[in-house]
């Protein structure tokens, strides 16, 4: 104990009667789903009634869209080297708390610029950084079982984003794509706690 606490490695749980990488393919699975906001089909959701509320033209969304993504792509650099220095806890918590508190940021967004700033950062922390340390994760528990386990992290969030995406459709149809967005921030934030609380170093 006294060298982990010296290396800033992170305790493993008490012993457990099965795998604890399978915890962890949970909540990696569970963190991918929270990736929602920062995807297409997820920002799909919100396109219409945002247009309308913030009065913007299809073609103008579409090329701040596509520069959102470009510049969103970038954030995938480095954090493999966060994951391999922290740990996923710290750094898959810290990067799904960011994007939670962008959500409900962007449900407040009145102008162009905002909403530029808030589309950049979800693409970039949701489709591109969490999403990295979500299959790191995986990938750091399972060496000779990556196949199963892999598979059983497809399977997860397959079911994960089936469900998300009726709820949070439903609610934006329902309340409208502000109040939606904020709930779906605050369910985000949920899961940065989740992982801060379930997520380990691999062993």
């Amino acid at each position: 104990m006294t060298a982990l606490a010296t290396s800033g490695l992170t305790p493993l749980p008490a012993r457990t009667p099965f795998y604890y990488g399978w915890v962890n393919v949970a909540v990696a699975a569970l963190a991918m789903v929270a990736t929602l906001p920062g995807r297409t089909q997820g920002l799909g959701l919100i396109t219409e009634p945002l247009l309308r509320d913030l009065g913007l033209g299809r073609v103008d969304y579409a090329r701040l869209n596509l520069v959102a993504t470009l510049a969103g792509s970038l954030f995938c650099l480095g954090f493999g080297r966060l994951v391999d220095r922290w740990g996923a806890r710290g750094v898959m918590a810290t990067v799904a708390g960011l994007l939670g508190v962008v959500v409900l940021a962007m449900s407040r967004a009145e102008g162009f610029i905002a909403l530029a700033a808030a589309l950049v950062l979800t693409r970039g922390l949701g489709q591109s950084a969490l999403s990295a340390v979500s299959i790191s994760l995986v990938g750091q528990w399972f060496r000779a079982r990556l196949e199963p386990a892999m598979a059983a992290f497809s399977v997860l969030l397959s079911i994960g984003f089936m469900a998300a995406f009726p709820l949070v459709g439903a609610a934006v149809e329902r309340s409208g794509w502000r109040p939606a967005w904020a709930g779906l921030g605050l369910g985000v934030l949920g899961v940065a706690a989740l992982a801060a609380v379930f997520a380990r170093r691999s062993p």
